[in-house]
């Protein structure tokens, strides 16, 4: 019974594609690029399945993206090369309006979790075991074991290696500067009562 109902969604699976795309009805293709660049993911075909939703949308029009080993991809997250030329940019550079620029290369380390609907604008590097936070719109690159969130995105940790003891001091969590937390003392810790 089983066969039976993998072959027919084999053998029914593309006409569904195509009544859907006739009355507009969204199908979601799984980790499918959208754009003439290429999309490579490390992982297995397996483990990509596991750990990058259906709804994660891989936009190659200007640029490639490479996704590492064991990076986990939130619902509705959005990984986008694409950039059209405004009209000041486009005079200034001599080419059309809306003119797509190519090379916005995504670079996504291994070992990353990309939060839900995040949005990763390239051209841009991820180091290995990097967190972006869920709603975080990343423009700029980020280092190995960040934690980063907001939009434009910050870094707000630098989280310890693998391997590392628990009782180990952590570095301390990097602020922007901007941030009106910058200014403030740092906190003693607070001693609990039969510590």
């Amino acid at each position: 019974m089983k066969f039976l109902l993998k072959w027919l969604m084999r053998r029914t699976k593309p006409w569904v594609w195509k009544i859907a795309d006739a009355y507009d009805l969204r199908i979601d293709r799984p980790r499918l690029a959208q754009g003439p660049e290429d999309l490579i993911i490390e992982d297995a075909p397996e483990d990509a399945y596991r750990n990058i939703p259906k709804n994660v949308v891989f936009n190659t029009g200007s640029g490639k993206i490479f996704v590492g080993r064991n990076t986990v991809f939130g619902d509705e997250a959005y990984v986008l090369t694409g950039k059209h030329m405004g009209e000041a940019e486009a005079d200034a550079l001599g080419l059309p309006l809306h003119h797509v620029p190519t090379g916005r290369d995504i670079h996504i380390g291994r070992n990353c979790y990309i939060g839900s609907r995040a949005v990763l604008v390239g051209p841009l590097m991820i180091g290995d075991g990097a967190m972006v936070c869920a709603g975080a719109v990343v423009t700029r690159d980020v280092p190995a074991r960040a934690f980063v969130a907001g939009s434009p995105a910050r870094v707000f940790r630098i989280m310890p290696e693998p391997g590392r003891s628990a009782g180990a001091e952590a570095p301390a969590p990097v602020i922007a500067p901007e941030s009106p937390r910058a200014a403030l003392p740092a906190r003693e810790p607070v001693q609990m009562p039969g510590e």
